[in-house]
C-alpha cells in the first residue's frame, strides 16, 4: 500500500479535515464487559470493533493494567483537555467539530458518536463518560481496529468492524477473536505509521500544532535499510519485555502498553500516577545534556555559555503540542560568598516564566536573558493566542535530534576582578504553563483546584566555577 506522509505545508485545510463531522448520533451495538469467550459468536462477544477495554483485560491482563495508567486512558478524561474542547467548540460555533476528539477518542469520533449540537444558541458536544467509547480514550480496540492508515495525521485512519489486527494473527487469538496479521504491527518499516496517524496534527488554520511523527520520520533514527540504526516509536514508548499475552498463556517477548512519554495525569485518582511520574523523569532525564562554559570577559562582562544538546530523541525537543510545554534554562551566577550575582530562568509569583510575551506573565521582560524551547502560535493579525483553534502562522525555537543551542550569558564584572564565580545550570521542563490553566480557569471551562500542580521535572544540571580575571 502506498502511504501518502502529509508535510507541514499543508495550508489549505478546511475545518474538521480528516475527521468524520457528524451531524447526527448513531446507533452503539450492545456493550458487554463480561469475560472473552472462546467462541466469537457467544452471546456476550462484543462487536468487532466495539470491545471495552475491560473485555479485552478479562484475557490479557497485564496489557490491560499497563494501560489503565497510561495517557492513552487518561485521553478523554483529562481536565485540561475536556475545557479545551467545550471552550473550542463555543468559540467556533461548532465549527472546531472533531478536530480534537478524532485522536483523544477516535472510535467514538470517527463512528460518529460524538455531534456537535445546538440549544440556545450555544453550540456543545455531549462527552458521555458513560459511553466507553468516549469514556475510555485511546483503547485496545483504537488501535488493533485500524484497517489502513491514509495519512500520517489528524486521524486520517480506517477502522475495521469485521476483524482485529495484530503482529501474527495466530491460529490461537482467532479462537477467542478475528485477528489478521497487519504490517502496520509487525513491519518495522510501517509500525511508526500507527502512531503517526495521530501524533501529526495541523489544525483547521493549516498550523502545524505537532510534528512528532515528521520529525521521527526525516531523521537517522528512521533507518529502515539498516537495522541496527532504525528505531521506531515502540522502540522507546512501547519498550519489550517478558511475560504471557494472556492470563494463562506462554511466556512471549511483549511490548509494554503503558505508552511513556512526557505527560503526567493532574487527577487525583488515576491509578498508577506515582509509577507513571518516575518513568516520565527517567525518560526526559536521558534525552539532554548540558554544558557550560566560561568565555572571558568581552567589552566589560564575563561571558557564560550554557548549550542543550538533544540525545537518544527521534523527535524535537521539546516534541508533541509544543505551544504548550515549556523547556528552559534556569541559571545561577553566586560570588565567593555565596551572593547571587545573576539569575536567569527564575519564575514570577504565578509560576510563570517571563518569555517576553504580554500576558504570560507578570513581569513579561523581566528575564532578558532566557534560554527557553517551545512553539509561539499567532492569530490572523500576527497576535499572540493561546489556544490551538486560533492559531494561523507558528514560530518554532525547537531542538531537533542531536541538535544543540545555546545562549551567551553577560555579567557586568565591575568589582569581581580575581574572584571565584560558581555557576549552576538546571534544564527543566513542565508540561502547561500556569498562565494557560488561569485562562480556562477565569472563563469558567476549569474548575478551580481541578488539578493537582503540575510538575516541573529537572532533566539534567551541571555546575561550575569560573576565576574572572583581572
Amino acid at each position: 500500500m502506498a502511504y501518502r506522509f502529509v508535510g507541514i505545508l499543508l495550508v489549505w485545510m478546511l475545518w474538521g479535515c480528516g475527521s468524520t463531522s457528524p451531524t447526527e448520533s448513531v446507533d452503539v451495538p450492545p456493550v458487554t464487559d463480561a469475560g472473552a469467550s472462546d467462541a466469537t459468536n457467544a452471546p456476550d462477544t462484543p462487536a468487532i470493533g466495539y470491545a471495552t477495554p475491560d473485555y479485552c483485560g478479562s484475557c490479557h491482563e497485564s496489557h490491560y493494567e499497563q494501560w489503565q495508567g497510561s495517557m492513552h486512558a487518561y485521553a478523554t478524561r483529562d481536565p485540561v483537555f475536556l475545557a479545551m474542547v467545550n471552550k473550542g467548540i463555543q468559540d467556533t460555533e461548532g465549527k472546531l467539530d472533531q478536530f480534537c476528539l478524532q485522536c483523544h477518542a477516535p472510535v467514538a469520533s470517527l463512528k460518529g458518536m460524538l455531534p456537535v449540537q445546538e440549544k440556545d444558541g450555544k453550540h456543545f458536544i455531549e462527552m458521555d463518560f458513560e459511553n466507553p467509547y468516549f469514556g475510555h480514550g485511546i483503547q485496545c480496540v483504537t488501535c488493533h481496529s485500524i484497517a489502513s492508515v491514509e495519512a500520517t495525521q489528524n486521524a486520517q485512519l480506517t477502522l475495521s468492524e469485521s476483524t482485529y489486527y495484530g503482529p501474527t494473527g495466530s491460529e490461537a487469538a482467532n479462537l477467542a477473536h478475528p485477528i489478521e496479521q497487519s504490517k502496520l504491527f509487525s513491519d518495522p518499516t510501517q509500525k511508526s505509521l500507527l502512531c503517526g496517524s495521530c501524533h501529526d496534527v495541523l489544525n483547521p488554520n493549516g498550523a502545524r500544532l505537532e510534528a512528532t511523527f515528521s520529525e521521527w520520520y526525516s531523521n537517522e533514527f528512521n533507518a529502515p535499510s539498516d537495522p541496527e540504526k532504525h528505531r521506531t516509536c515502540n522502540d522507546c514508548h512501547m519498550p519489550t519485555y517478558e511475560g504471557p499475552i494472556t492470563k494463562d498463556g506462554p511466556v512471549k517477548t511483549l511490548h509494554a502498553h503503558s505508552f511513556v512519554g512526557v505527560d503526567q495525569a493532574l487527577i487525583a485518582d488515576f491509578p498508577g500516577k506515582e509509577q507513571q511520574a518516575q518513568w516520565v523523569k527517567e525518560l526526559l532525564q536521558d534525552c539532554a545534556e548540558l554544558e557550560i562554559k566560561y568565555d572571558g570577559i568581552v567589552n566589560g562582562e564575563a561571558v557564560f555559555v550554557v548549550t542543550i544538546t538533544n540525545i537518544n530523541n527521534g523527535h524535537n525537543l521539546p516534541s508533541g503540542s509544543t505551544a504548550d510545554r515549556q523547556v528552559w534554562v534556569h541559571l545561577q551566577v553566586r560570588d565567593e560568598d555565596g551572593g547571587l550575582l545573576l539569575e536567569s530562568g527564575m519564575l514570577d509569583a504565578n509560576g510563570d516564566l517571563m518569555d517576553g510575551v504580554q500576558g504570560h506573565s507578570l513581569n513579561p521582560d523581566g528575564d532578558s536573558q532566557l534560554l527557553a524551547l517551545g512553539q509561539f502560535i499567532y492569530n490572523a493579525d500576527g497576535e499572540h493566542v493561546l489556544f490551538p483553534w486560533e492559531a494561523f502562522s507558528y514560530t518554532d525555537n525547537l531542538l531537533g535530534p542531536g541538535q544543540k543551542k545555546w545562549r551567551d550569558y553577560r555579567l557586568p564584572v565591575d568589582g569581581l576582578a580575581a574572584q571565584q564565580l560558581s555557576v549552576t545550570a538546571v534544564l527543566k521542563y513542565r508540561t502547561f504553563p500556569p498562565f494557560l490553566m488561569r485562562t480556562l480557569i477565569d472563563e469558567g471551562f476549569l474548575a478551580e483546584g481541578e488539578l493537582l500542580a503540575i510538575p516541573i521535572v529537572e532533566m539534567e544540571s551541571r555546575e561550575a566555577s569560573f576565576m574572572v580575571a583581572p
